[in-house]
């Protein structure tokens, strides 16, 4: 698989048109996950129509080093490097109380992200990004990848980079709404992997996007460093997401509905997937034996009507348990599954649909940048198909026990100017059983984050 992906991308490359030759311009959905213009990660991810990355960020024909809100190397018609930094640091405190001490507050700082990377365009005919991170020994590379958008109907991409599924994990992080994804995202969603991946828009100029790929494996929030566990091996994924009202004119124009699967083959062995809160404290560790297919459905939705934005999402994760019953016989499906509602208010009036991350009034302009509240309701389930009978926790057990939590986080961001964000988050959680959590004695707790974030 890896050395198709790698063939393809040369085959890609030795097709290109010759320079200046007419190319379409389109969507490449991993491009909408960058910055201002990638629903993916940099179109504000979340917050930029995709009609802005449509438009393309065409280049004229002067060559030279430019300063388009980052530095940015111009090689000729249509072909640019853009140079990308992202750094995030977090004060974080919980008032979880730890069984190896007597604090019942516990404070840290922490370097959440440090990544470098260059982005850009080939003659108006590819996207591409490679980005790494910083200090990261184990998987250093995070987005490399080169899309051919010829064609706005039938884009290709190719490389590593977030399977099409869930709508929070394919954010980028310095768009996110909270300073953590919400638990379904972060736990249930696959996340990067290296594959090949179809996509575009179709029905009366675009009223329907479509995503379709093939991975070498079901995403990096899926693995494990422990070898006794599995995870999803080569992974199918596609996501379809509808804007019915996208060429009108009313608050409704941007409503979005969405809808996404992956299936992938699971080995024999004890199940990978278990439940952590936002500070990576466990509150489910499961040890069941699992064996033949891993599926996700997820369903998406999203409006953003003026400073406002409402979001939500389903997911539901089913691991087979074929041929793992003491006799040899299947037992029903080990499930995970969640969802989230969140809300924004942009007290400052901007319009979130067009993102905050350039404030109308930045600090030391005329204003305070941009100021915005959130609030997040989710929920996250960990256990079996199977209801009727006693819950155990032996590995090969019919009626899993299982575990869940409920949190409630709310929020304020400000964006202080185009390149700084700062975040403040307030998080409750409440576990159904609190002693598979961080502390048995406490079946709820408050935690408390602050994020600064200097992205360019």
């Amino acid at each position: 698989m890896d050395k198709l992906i790698l063939l393809v991308a040369a085959l890609m490359l030795m097709a290109a048109p010759a320079r200046g030759q007419d190319a379409g311009q389109a969507t490449s959905p991993q491009s909408e996950r960058k910055e201002p213009a990638q629903e993916p990660e940099k179109e504000s991810s979340d917050t930029k129509s995709p009609e802005v990355k449509a438009q393309g960020q065409k280049s004229d024909g002067d060559w030279g080093f430019r300063w388009d809100n980052r530095p940015s190397l111009h090689l000729g018609e249509g072909t640019r490097i853009d140079f990308r930094v992202r750094l995030q640091g977090d004060l974080q405190g919980t008032d979880v109380e730890r069984v190896d001490g007597d604090d019942v507050s516990v404070s840290s700082a922490d370097i959440a992200r440090k990544r470098i990377g260059i982005d850009g365009e080939i003659l108006n005919i590819f996207d591409y990004q490679v980005e790494g991170e910083l200090g990261d020994d184990n998987d250093p590379w995070r987005d490399v990848y080169v899309n051919y958008k010829q064609y706005g109907f039938a884009e290709v991409q190719v490389g590593k980079f977030k399977l099409p599924f869930s709508m929070d994990e394919n954010t980028s992080a310095t768009n996110l709404d909270f300073v953590y994804r919400s638990r379904i995202a972060a736990l249930l969603a696959p996340g990067r992997d290296k594959g090949v991946m179809a996509h575009g828009r179709f029905l009366h100029r675009g009223l329907l996007r479509y995503e379709f790929g093939i991975f070498t494996e079901d995403g990096s929030n899926a693995r494990t460093f422990d070898t006794d566990r599995v995870h999803g091996q080569r992974t199918i994924a596609g996501r379809l997401l509808a804007q019915p009202f996208r060429r009108s004119k009313s608050i409704a124009s941007d409503l979005t509905f969405g809808a996404a699967f992956t299936s992938s083959d699971l080995p024999q062995g004890v199940t990978n997937l278990h439940g952590r809160t936002e500070f990576d404290d466990s509150f489910y560790h499961p040890g069941f034996f699992v064996n033949g297919r891993r599926q996700r459905v997820g369903l998406e939705a999203r409006w953003r009507p003026g400073p406002f934005s409402i979001k939500s999402e389903y997911i539901r994760l089913s691991d087979e348990r074929l041929e793992q019953s003491v006799d040899n016989g299947d037992l029903d499906p080990f499930v995970a599954s969640g969802y989230y509602i969140s809300g924004t208010w942009a007290l400052t009036g901007e319009n979130k649909a067009d993102g905050l991350d350039a404030p109308r009034r930045p600090l030391f302009q005329g204003g305070l940048g941009a100021v915005e509240l959130a609030v997040r309701v989710e929920r996250i389930r960990f256990g079996s198909v199977a209801t009727d009978g006693l819950p155990s926790d032996a590995p090969r057990a019919e009626v899993i026990l299982g575990n869940a939590d409920q949190s409630f986080t709310f929020g304020a961001n400000w964006y202080v100017n185009r390149w700084i964000k700062i975040q403040a988050n307030f998080v409750r959680d409440i576990l159904t059983f609190p002693e598979f959590g961080p502390s048995p004695s406490q079946p709820a707790f408050w935690s408390r984050i602050v994020r600064f974030q200097f992205s360019m």
